[in-house]
């Protein structure tokens, strides 16, 4: 029998470790649910992501998401995204719950949705799709946070005399409001404080809980050279065209030239622009202060 050194036999025994090691750890790298390199596919410039099952969420995104969603989506899901008669509740939505930053919401709104503007949300940029991302992931966070096992929301933490100031002043909400009129007993509307909060924040005219009459339609009213005004429910309007529907049901497209008014009537106009003045403390005074309206 042939003798084998004893460095030979040391060798042999490296060089098998080493290669254990190695199909060890590939193994490990194929089981692994996602790796460095397809965790990092995900990411995009200025994203703040967590773990690969965890979108953290950026404030400054998710309020300008929050403004976005005021403008083109609260109509048909609702105050708080939980879903109206007209849509479905976005909270609980497959493609919001896998989304990271536009991942999946961004492929489905680049294919057209409808938007309470009449455009299609095809037209939406990668940056305005990452906010509104950001804005209905803060929507679950919320909701996760008001179940029994985490922290209740407690709106009621602001100054009734400061709400009532703010609402008479500054808010310039008495221009379109009254406590004896069309707010009369507001404080006994909502179920929790904290449906009216969102119902100042994203009013639809829908009533509790996003349901009930739709708001007034946003109008249109055009006057061509030499012409009479046509007036009109706005269907669509970008920077060359505006396209209404007349009492007759009629849909009318104008370009918009040099001879051509075209002037747009909002009745929410007010709640979107105030959505970029409202600071916190205002918006827990004002709630504070309309719970006491019953």
């Amino acid at each position: 029998m042939k003798r084998i050194s004893g460095k030979r036999i040391w060798a042999t025994l490296l060089a098998g470790t080493f290669f254990a090691g190695t199909f060890l750890a590939g193994a490990a790298l194929a089981q692994t649910p996602r790796s460095a390199a397809a965790s990092g596919a995900q990411r995009t410039s200025g994203d703040a992501i967590g773990p690969y099952n965890k979108q953290i969420v950026d404030p400054v995104a998710a309020d300008r998401g929050r403004h976005l969603y005021a403008t083109e989506c609260v109509e048909c899901h609702g105050p708080a995204a939980r879903g109206t008669d007209a849509g479905p509740n976005l909270v609980r939505s497959n493609v919001v719950m896998h989304d990271r930053t536009g991942s999946e919401l961004g492929p489905f709104l680049k294919k057209g949705h409808p938007l309470q503007s009449k455009t299609s949300s095809a037209a939406l940029t990668t940056e305005q799709i990452s906010d509104l991302s950001h804005f209905l992931k803060q929507r679950i966070d919320d909701a996760l946070k008001r179940q029994p096992m985490g922290d209740h929301i407690n709106v009621i933490t602001g100054d009734a005399a400061a709400g009532k100031a703010y609402f008479e002043g500054e808010g310039k909400c008495t221009s379109c409001h009254s406590l004896t009129g069309n707010l009369a007993g507001i404080g006994n509307r909502f179920a929790e404080p904290v449906d009216l909060q969102q119902s100042i924040l994203f009013p639809t005219g829908r009533g509790r809980g996003g349901r009930g009459p739709a708001t007034a339609p946003v109008l249109l009213t055009v006057t061509q050279r030499d012409g009479q005004p046509i007036k009109g429910e706005l269907v669509f309007i970008d920077d060359f065209d505006a396209q209404l529907r007349d009492s007759a049901g009629k849909l009318r497209t104008f370009a918009r030239t040099s001879g051509t008014k075209i002037e747009k009537t909002d009745p929410l106009a007010e709640h979107h622009a105030l959505l970029d003045r409202l600071t916190d403390k205002n918006i827990h005074d004002l709630v504070v202060y309309l719970e006491t309206v019953k």
